[in-house]
């Protein structure tokens, strides 16, 4: 896991900002630092390193061995690539980046795993390809050297990455299916084309100014939405899309209205349907389940796993426990959990279930409510925009404490409840079927709530979502919460429009293939994707999803809505797919809750002053876009138990405590 950066110039590289805007993301790569700066006329290159190339990367002979530091390096240059390095596999000086082939036609910066690279290096290997490295980067070039872009159909894991052809003078960057790795890009008003890990390395460039994307925050502020779209909330800087890629011309002019590039959207799934019984796909679904854990414990350091005491988790955790026993390796795993002193927000005993059966080596956090007033601007400022509620919080305190345990990569559960009913959609669209098909009986034993009055009110709700997708989102904008909103926000000030934020798109919910990728690549996946990269990233510490193995997702994509939701049953393939892994105690759960804080106990009740105040200390570097007598006024309903309490407060804070950490103006 890395940060990467390239910057192609209207005339020629600034060296020394350039710099900066590799050094800013040192956290997500500590071990290693690399340049190649490129001048494309007669292809003259000049590869650098820099005050944290280690000494042996300096002796080591390669192909990409540095010849000079960043500080001492003068000339006019077209094209610069750096990378900050996180050593996970081949940690040899070897394993050193920007790498290139032994040619030196192609250049690569890159953030992320290709787990299965030992498969593609035999493949290439018997294509005549020679290797000098352990690392997975150099398989990358190999195979984009043999395949081209159909390289990325070949790939399992997770990625972003920046190829640079010295003879074709073009640069081709692409991101994984589901938009695990980021990958953002800005144009500067001179014409420069910057593309890098995270956002806040455009913060390094001079002539950066942050001006605030209207209609972004207003999806945001209105809807808890992020990371729905390729732009963000900071104007004129854009995301890669999930499983897309582009290709750059340096000859040519390459950037579209408003600085937006055009890319390819190269992963492309096929909806399948599966005809096998219940007891067949239980059975393909633990052999994926088993290869993805098998693809995703290669790393040449020690791996622990998040564990929440919830079926996700526990399932990586008994796997992966069971396998290192297989392998006879003496260490325990290592978990890291997220407690709480309040019992009712504490799954402590069901992390125990799994601890008792596994024997891990166990470490539990308990984040304080007094620790969010503490570290909130410093998480804001990983994150690079807001966040939704103290979930974010948690994670961080989680990759903390793994990174003082010397534990370089986690894995967790994350991106199962997107495809795999972990969400109220799938209930919802089966009891819609059990309505078309006319099962009214059956539709009405499954309807939640034990009084006929509580049945008929689940039932309003089930017609509501037979209601067409503009009208649900007419009638979402007249809701009291909206009410509310629009009380607290001036939204003539803040310049965007009162619209839904996919009143344009169209969207399907017509299968279980349509609702699962609509929560992958829109919402809410891709929001705690980036929450989970920026925590893991801040502490230098590789976060790894196996449940996000595209063939794992495809395979349970294709099966019946019965075969993964039930009356009273979610993720009913993993329960029985993997009942011999589970712990009974888990797999008879109904109540998941997740990593999970007493957040409605501290703004209610523990530190009701204390957000109070910081919604003040923030408020007026939103530029009056929130108007402070209707929020203090709300603010105090909800502590008072005469307004329903949700995430909204948060977002109504940290709006202003984003725009002070970046300094954005309103445009």
């Amino acid at each position: 896991m890395c940060g990467i950066s390239l910057s192609i110039a209207k005339n020629t590289v600034d060296i020394q900002a350039f710099k900066a805007f590799n050094t800013i993301v040192k956290h997500r790569g500590p071990n290693d630092e690399g340049f190649v700066f490129i001048a494309q006329e007669g292809v003259k290159l000049q590869i650098v390193g820099g005050a944290d190339t280690p000494a042996e990367v300096w002796k080591t002979p390669s192909s990409y061995q540095p010849q000079t530091t960043i500080d001492e390096l003068t000339g006019s240059f077209k094209v610069a690539l750096g990378h900050r390095r996180l050593s996970i596999l081949d940690l040899s000086a070897k394993g050193h980046l920007p790498m290139c082939d032994v040619l030196k036609r192609y250049w690569i910066t890159y953030n992320g795993e290709i787990y299965n690279f030992i498969e593609l290096k035999a493949e290439l290997l018997q294509l005549g390809y020679q290797f000098s490295t352990e690392s997975d980067t150099e398989v990358i070039l190999a195979a984009y050297a043999t395949w081209g872009s159909e390289c990325l159909n070949r790939f399992v894991g997770m990625w972003a990455f920046a190829i640079y052809d010295t003879v074709a003078n073009n640069a081709f960057v692409a991101r994984d299916r589901y938009g695990i790795k980021p990958l953002y890009y800005w144009f500067s008003p001179e014409g420069d084309f910057y593309l890098g890990s995270e956002i806040k390395q455009f913060t390094e460039i001079p002539s950066w100014k942050a001006q605030l994307n209207p209609q972004r925050v207003y999806d945001y502020l209105f809807y808890a939405m992020t990371d729905h779209t390729e732009e963000t909330m900071f104007k004129n800087v854009y995301s890669i899309a999930p499983g897309h890629s582009a290709t750059l011309n340096t000859n040519e002019p390459f950037n579209e209205k408003h600085g937006k590039i055009l890319s390819k959207k190269w992963y492309q799934p096929e909806k399948a349907e599966f005809s096998g019984t219940f007891a067949e796909a239980c059975q393909q679904f633990n052999r994926h389940f088993d290869s993805a854990i098998d693809l995703h414990l290669r790393s040449d350091v020690p791996i622990g796993s998040a564990l929440s005491g919830g079926l996700d988790s526990t399932a990586i955790v008994c796997s992966v426990n069971k396998k290192l026993k297989d392998q006879g390796v003496p260490e325990l795993q290592k978990t890291f959990s997220s407690c709480s002193h309040v019992p009712e927000f504490d799954e402590k005993k069901w992390m125990d279930q799994v601890i008792l059966t596994t024997k891990v080596d166990a470490t539990f956090i308990y984040p304080e409510g007094e620790d969010v007033f503490k570290i909130s601007e410093k998480i804001i400022w990983h994150q690079d925009e807001p966040y939704q509620s103290q979930s974010a919080f948690l994670a961080y305190n989680v990759f903390e404490a793994a990174k003082k345990n010397n534990v370089k990569v986690l894995m967790n559960g994350q991106g199962a409840d997107e495809y795999m009913s972990g969400y109220n959609a799938f209930g919802i669209y089966r009891k819609l079927l059990l309505f078309k098909k006319g099962q009214f009986l059956k539709l009405y034993s499954e309807l939640h709530g034990p009084t006929f009055l509580s049945k008929m009110a689940d039932s309003r709700f089930i017609a509501y979502h037979l209601l067409p997708k503009k009208v649900i989102r007419l009638v979402s904008k007249f809701s009291s919460e909206n009410r509310n909103l629009h009380a607290m926000i001036d939204i003539k000030i803040l310049g965007a429009r009162n619209k839904h934020p996919h009143d344009k798109k169209r969207f399907k919910f017509n299968s279980i293939f349509e609702i699962a990728h609509y929560q992958m690549l829109y919402e809410p996946l891709q929001k705690y994707l980036r929450w989970e990269d920026r925590n893991s990233m801040a502490h230098s510490v590789e976060a790894r999803v196996p449940f996000l193995d595209h063939r794992l997702v495809e395979f349970t994509t294709s099966l019946p809505i019965d075969y993964l939701d039930g009356r009273n049953e979610s993720k009913k393939i993993m329960v029985h797919g993997l009942s011999e892994l589970l712990p009974e105690a888990i797999r008879n759960r109904k109540d998941k809750k997740g990593f999970i804080t007493p957040e409605e106990l501290w703004f209610k009740k523990d530190y009701s002053e204390q957000f109070i105040a910081l919604f003040e200390k923030y408020n007026g570097y939103t530029h009056g876009i929130l108007r402070e007598k209707e929020v203090l006024y709300y603010f105090n309903q909800v502590m008072a138990g005469k307004a329903a309490f949700d995430y909204t407060y948060w977002r109504l804070i940290s709006l202003g405590m984003w725009m002070k950490v970046f300094n954005v103006d309103v445009p």
